[in-house]
């Protein structure tokens, strides 16, 4: 008789203590939401956890009057490799009634309070951590964050809940035009003092500088160090079809393609006959400071129809027109010629691309000396 009595006094006291325990509850929320660049320090991969920005939160709350002590444990896989690492806290009280609140911070980086304790990277994660020492940042994929609130002892599982993260590694920045490479190529020449802005990406978020190369100053300059010195025009954008045309407010503006025509107001006005340097940075969230990826840098020149007008009558030019073409040269601009009744423009272009006279003057020297070799001249 008395011993049944027990195992029911038993039940009864067992009963209130696991409700109490299952009122402890784990929300998790992810602060930044369009995180798309992660590195090894906000996984903690390497043991020794960095992270000072806030990635991810988390609340837990005790919804019993009742004190409670629990564990939280902290589980890291990826769509692709699977399990990569795992830890948990030391047991921590929780007052009845209480909210907390942790993020990422709390939980990698060793000196904190809830600092995640056997803390393991396991074999998947060491393959990544390998992979990923070479980079300092995560390959692309979708990283889950598993949260679950245990007892102070035992392995129960009393609230659990997970976020996802899905890291592009955005990187492909391509520009199209105007102009050409600086590094490569002497500045093409663009007719207009309003070119469009080309380039291909898979980014959101763009800063576009364009700078003048000055006569004398610039001489021994690098394009890097052009592009810094004399900017003429900066701006930002955001590739958002539906409010394209509209401005952000901190100034960026929203733009439908990648593609930017240049102001005809409100912004420097490009003058014929100077070189222009310009440069497209991509920009991706990442858990600190957006990350920058800067593209080549183009250059061009604006065309000056003043001088184009005389272009033609360059003696050195067309001392090696004549060497080459011969009465040719004279008989297209005759009446009747070929050419009758036409204006030198003053430009010249090459497979598509405009060029400078000191590029015709560099093909045309190559020509009268055998390295490249004329097989007809003829008028489209």
């Amino acid at each position: 008789m008395y011993g049944r009595k027990a195992i029911i006094f038993l039940m009864i006291w067992m009963f209130p203590t696991l409700a109490a325990r299952a009122q402890v509850q784990v929300h998790a929320q992810l602060i930044q939401r369009d995180l798309r660049v992660f590195f090894l320090s906000d996984l903690n991969l390497s043991g020794r956890g960095t992270s000072a920005n806030e990635i991810f939160a988390l609340t837990i709350q005790n919804t019993s009057p009742l004190p409670q002590t629990a564990r939280l444990w902290v589980g890291i896989s990826s769509m692709r490799l699977g399990e990569l690492a795992a830890g948990i806290t030391r047991p921590f009280a929780l007052p009845g009634g209480a909210l907390m609140r942790l993020t990422n911070q709390n939980l990698f980086t060793q000196a904190q309070q809830f600092a995640l304790q056997e803390y393991q990277i396991l074999d998947n994660g060491s393959q990544l951590r390998d992979r990923v020492l070479k980079l300092g940042k995560l390959p692309s994929d979708i990283y889950r964050f598993t949260f679950v609130i245990k007892p102070a002892e035992g392995d129960a599982e009393l609230s659990s809940t997970f976020i996802e993260i899905d890291v592009s590694n955005p990187s492909s920045l391509d520009l199209i035009g105007p102009g050409s490479p600086a590094e490569r190529d002497a500045p093409a020449v663009i007719t207009g003092t309003q070119p469009i802005f080309r380039w291909t990406s898979n980014m959101d978020q763009y800063k576009l500088i364009l700078a003048e190369k000055l006569p004398g100053v610039h001489d021994s300059a690098s394009p890097a160090e052009i592009i810094q010195d004399r900017i003429r025009f900066e701006r930002t954008f955001t590739l958002d079809p539906a409010r394209a045309g509209a401005f952000s407010s901190d100034g960026g503006e929203y733009i439908s393609v990648t593609a930017y025509p240049y102001p005809a107001f409100g912004a420097w006005p490009l003058e014929p006959g100077k070189i222009y340097y310009w440069q497209i940075t991509g920009m991706a969230p990442s858990s600190g400071a957006p990350l920058e990826l800067p593209s080549e840098i183009w250059s061009f020149i604006v065309h000056d129809a003043s001088a184009a007008m005389g272009a033609l009558s360059d003696e050195a030019l067309l001392a090696q027109l004549r060497a080459l073409l011969g009465d040719d040269l004279e008989t297209f601009f005759r009446a009747g010629g070929a050419l009758d009744g036409f204006t030198p423009s003053g430009l010249f272009m090459l497979n598509g691309r405009w060029i400078s006279r000191e590029q015709i003057r560099a093909i045309l020297a190559k020509i009268a000396s055998g390295e490249y070799t004329l097989i007809e001249s003829r008028v489209e």
